[in-house]
């Protein structure tokens, strides 16, 4: 009697204390993963969104319109050397067209830059920036491309899912710089020689808007 008395006086007792265990489990669970987050510096975004803007003239008629936005993709590289703090390079690439001028159009933009975070935050913000190169060239015309300086501003949210992925949105805005030169996409060969489109204004301004996941290791 005595002894089936003291097993469930033992069963008893452990089954009071697990529950004030995993309960702490829980509640250090997050400083834990909080923690652990500075040990993944590296990390990896991939992106979906929609890209519009650039404005460029029609060579011969002198009308100017608009690309047509259409969707983007982007991949993100990042290393953070302090938290909060990180490196990235971005690679963004859209497929579009100039109705008027009737050419198909893919713009590139590669840009090395810096993004720093706002921590304290569930979701949390923050703000983004690059320098780089903008690849232009057109489709199924052997025009050759346009390799031109260019800058990019964002900012965005990123929600952290698990200790290595999170959501990312991102609102981006990029300017190229035309150059001195007016054609753009140009063919000279005996006899022929054309250009596909002109460059309106002193730069080429566009808009992104993209989401995607991150993932960290």
């Amino acid at each position: 009697m005595v002894g089936i008395v003291r097993r469930w006086s033992l069963t008893g007792v452990t089954g009071m204390l697990v529950g004030p265990i995993l309960a702490s489990g829980l509640l250090v669970a997050p400083s834990w993963l909080a923690a652990d987050d500075s040990a993944l510096p590296l990390s990896a975004s991939v992106m979906t969104g929609y890209r519009d803007g650039g404005r460029f003239e029609v060579p011969g008629s002198g009308d100017r319109s608009n690309l047509d936005g259409e969707v983007s993709h982007a991949v993100t590289l990042g290393y953070e050397f302090e938290p909060g703090n990180a490196w990235e390079l971005l690679y963004s690439q859209q497929r579009t067209s100039l109705p008027a001028a009737g050419v198909d159009v893919d713009v590139s933009y590669l840009h090395l830059g810096g993004r720093l975070k706002f921590a304290g935050h569930h979701i949390v913000p923050y703000i983004a920036g690059g320098v780089g190169a903008t690849r232009i060239s057109a489709r199924a015309i052997n025009v050759g491309s346009e390799l031109r300086p260019s800058l990019s501003v964002a900012g965005g949210l990123e929600w952290p899912l698990t200790r290595y992925f999170a959501l990312r949105m991102e609102a981006r805005g990029y300017l190229t710089m035309g150059g001195g030169d007016r054609g753009l996409l140009c063919f000279s060969g005996p006899g022929d020689a054309f250009c596909e489109l002109a460059w309106s204004g002193d730069v080429l301004g566009q808009a992104e808007v993209l989401g995607g996941m991150t993932f960290r290791f």
